[in-house]
């Protein structure tokens, strides 16, 4: 079911009704799309530019009310009374000393009526007496310690002031929240000696500010005031604000700034007051910003999508009648396949001109995949005949195997040990060059091989010469070429030992060098160059170095070396081959045509 969907998905007809909608009504889509989105974004630049004019009035609504807590400060230090009471509080008792002060303190607040927000005084002389415009939560105590203290920490600093924006709120009847309150000395204006009659802390309840300045804000309209360590100072109501996010970008752009949070659902708004280094942060729901959009949008795209739904079933109509006379085709092509290449294919009348071109190609093709089939029948009945003779040959060398094994045991049965020796060496060359199947043999076995060789040799020539074996034990496993070490050797002996006076040796090295296989053959004789001069009449030219680098071409392509190092004291054959360790199998040995010839009678 599942491959007879993909079979229909894949038809020309879909693809041509694919390709209309992928390069018409997708684009148009998209235009529309972006579009709106367009509108969008000129409607959040809108809403930023307000929303960027209330921050700037809310940042001058504190501004001003910091100027006018500072003013209040001008206004005290121009009362002479209020001056003659810090100065000398032991003129008057304290209940009339209260009085008094707190009635300037209630003065100056009531000059300033316009103002919403309400200012808390409290001044401390220099005995530590302490005034208060308001009621305090807790009982008023001397404070002549914390007057010096503010004594010494504003002579120290750069102004003669300092705003604290997390004052203690120890107003009993106010809102809840820090206080920003201005710290100031009362200097005597009369004395040259800046003497400091008393200290001023004059507060804003900042909560009560914002709540006043949010009576007239825009509606869902959320304002927040935190300092620069992300610490919320106050808030016109619960927030989920991404504090880090907010201060990664005020750290880029200090000044101020607007982005969207996280899951796009509000629009933040912030400005920065760097005297207090607070952030004034507005946050407005998207929601509202677009909800005029809205229905505008979905009957736009509720009537486009009419549009392209009708627009689309125009264009499956015409891909099908494009696809007709192809599938007409199709469905010929799929007799043929059914009935054997036999059948011609028939175009019906109405076709294209390409497709009856298409159709006639295809009968030709069918002419011809008959005639490659009769070709190829032939050429299968040829490589069974070739096959039949290859088989009749090989009984001749399995006839000489089976021979060379019979006078094995005759030379045995007379005690001619030295021919029942050479028989049976022969007789393992012989055996292994008619294993067909096997093309690499562990090296151990190669050896072995190389031996049964060199025992053959050693009779011809009189034991005249030494074959030294020098293998690492590591490698004993790794594959080879079969009889590929024993024309090296051959070429040591008929080459370079031959004609040498005194008796040769013949040293066979193997040695693995990171992912390759060395394989070295060097002798101590007269070197090649002497050899050929001295061999020059030979009637039969050697092939066994050229058929070795045949077979390594076959079996690893580039990937094997074969080089000659020859000088008059010796030559050196290397054979480079690729590391093949093969682990050993332990089950039953190589079955053996003939009898086992290697072996004692």
């Amino acid at each position: 079911m599942l491959r007879l969907r993909l079979n229909m998905l894949n038809t020309l007809k879909l693809r041509l009704f694919a390709v209309f909608v992928t390069l018409l009504l997708l684009p148009l889509t998209a235009a529309v799309f972006f579009l709106f989105q367009h509108f969008e974004s000129i409607r959040q630049q809108d809403m930023m530019e307000r929303m960027s004019e209330r921050m700037q009035q809310v940042s001058t609504s504190l501004t001003d009310m910091m100027a006018f807590a500072y003013k209040t400060h001008i206004l005290l230090v121009q009362d002479e009374s209020l001056l003659r009471i810090l100065a000398e509080p032991e003129s008057l008792n304290s209940i009339d000393r209260k009085k008094q002060v707190e009635s300037k303190m209630a003065g100056i607040n009531n000059s300033f009526f316009f103002h919403q927000t309400e200012l808390y005084f409290k001044l401390i002389d220099r005995e530590g007496n302490v005034y208060t415009s308001y009621a305090p939560n807790g009982r008023l105590a001397n404070s002549a310690e914390e007057f010096e203290q503010w004594r010494q920490r504003l002579a120290e600093g750069s102004f003669s002031y300092q705003w604290v924006s997390d004052d203690l709120n120890d107003v009993y009847y106010g809102q809840k929240g820090k206080l920003l309150s201005l710290y100031i000395l009362l200097d005597d204006p009369l004395s040259t000696r800046k003497t400091s009659l008393g200290l001023a802390r004059i507060s804003i309840n900042v909560q009560e500010w914002l709540n006043s300045t949010l009576k007239n804000s825009f509606t869902d309209q959320d304002l927040l005031i935190m300092d620069g360590s992300g610490k919320t100072v106050t808030q016109s109501r619960e927030q989920i604000l991404d504090r880090e996010r907010l201060l990664q970008e005020a750290r880029s752009n200090p000044s101020g700034g607007y982005y969207k949070d996280g899951n796009a659902a509000y629009l933040i708004n912030y400005s920065y007051l760097e005297e207090l280094d607070w952030y004034v942060v507005n946050q407005f729901p998207l929601h509202e910003l677009f909800r005029d959009l809205r229905p505008l949008r979905l009957f736009f795209f509720a009537g486009l999508g009419i549009v392209m739904l009708l627009f689309m079933w125009m264009i499956f109509l015409l891909a099908s009648k494009m696809t007709k006379p192809l599938r007409q085709l199709e469905c010929s092509m799929e007799e043929v396949s059914d009935k054997g290449l036999n059948v011609k294919i028939r175009i019906g009348q109405g076709a294209t001109r390409e497709v009856m071109s298409l159709g006639k190609s295809f009968n030709r093709m069918t002419d011809n995949i008959v005639e490659l089939i009769h070709k190829l029948n032939l050429e299968e009945k040829q490589r069974h005949a070739v096959r039949f003779q290859m088989l009749l040959a090989q009984m001749n060398p399995h006839f000489l195997l089976n021979t060379l094994n019979t006078v094995k045991w005759m030379a045995r049965r007379e005690k001619q040990e030295d021919i029942a020796a050479i028989c049976t060496s022969l007789g393992v060359i012989l055996e292994a060059s008619l294993n067909h199947e096997i093309e690499l043999v562990p090296l151990e076995r190669e050896i072995q091989l190389l031996h049964s060789y060199a025992s053959v040799q050693k009779f011809r020539y009189q034991e005249w010469f030494e074959l030294i074996d020098e293998l690492e034990p590591s490698i004993q496993y790794a594959l080879v070429p079969k009889l590929s070490l024993q024309p090296l050797v051959e070429n040591a002996i008929v080459h370079g030992l031959h004609t040498k006076q005194g008796s040769g040796r013949i040293w066979v090295r193997a040695k693995a060098s990171g992912k390759q296989l060395v394989l070295e053959v060097e002798d101590n004789g007269i070197g090649m160059e002497e050899a050929g001069r001295k061999s020059s009449r030979r009637s039969r030219p050697g092939i066994g170095l050229s058929n070795l680098r045949e077979r390594l071409q076959l079996l690893f392509k580039e990937e094997a070396l074969l080089q000659i190092e020859s000088e008059p004291g010796g030559t050196l054959i290397r054979m480079i081959l690729p590391l093949l360790i093969a682990t050993p199998y332990s089950g039953e040995g190589e079955k053996r045509d003939v009898d086992r010839i290697s072996g004692g009678g």
